[in-house]
């Protein structure tokens, strides 16, 4: 009796089954594995430090509460943007509007700014995005101008981030720079 070979098909949809069907009677077994697994969608490997597209945090000095956003360009340039909002008084960004609501002060960028995690553009870079406002928002560390949308259940399941009021502001730093 003669080994059975065993090959691996990548599930995109139900299509597939009638691919794999052509192999029903030969000596192969067929197996699948899928692409939107969590971890598969948030993971994006080594951060290729040549772009600069990611998730990032802009610190409130004088209330300590923070903005996320995410940016598709040099995390300078993003700062500098924020900064001519509160310049121009332009709402299109939250930041600018806590800092021009609440007449708080705003500093030089390496005071305030962090990247919390480097990732390519797209739905990964959203899910991101979304998964650090839903923490900082259970929290109570984000500004109130910025918007959350539902919280998803998820993100802690994900087991990628405590999503537990009671972690520290310092842990979540921890964990991004763990992440980068």
């Amino acid at each position: 009796m003669q080994n059975k070979k065993w090959i691996t098909f990548t599930y995109y949809s139900p299509q597939i089954r009638r691919i794999t069907n052509l192999f029903k009677n030969t000596n192969t077994h067929i197996v699948f594995r899928t692409t939107n697994t969590i971890q598969q969608q948030l993971n994006t490997g080594k951060a290729n430090l040549t772009n600069h597209y990611g998730i990032y945090k802009l610190q409130c000095m004088t209330c300590n509460k923070v903005y996320i956003g995410q940016m598709g360009k040099s995390i300078s340039t993003r700062y500098k943007e924020h900064i001519k909002y509160v310049k121009y008084n332009n709402p299109q960004s939250a930041y600018a509007m806590h800092i021009l609501n609440n007449r708080h002060e705003f500093v030089p960028e390496t005071e305030i700014l962090k990247l919390l995690k480097h990732c390519t553009k797209g739905s990964k870079m959203n899910v991101w995005e979304n998964l650090f406002i839903q923490e900082h928002h259970i929290r109570g560390t984000l500004i109130l101008e910025q918007q959350v949308g539902k919280y998803n259940p998820l993100y802690s399941l994900a087991n990628l981030t405590k999503l537990t009021p009671c972690s520290t502001l310092a842990e979540s730093d921890r964990q991004g720079e763990d992440r980068l």
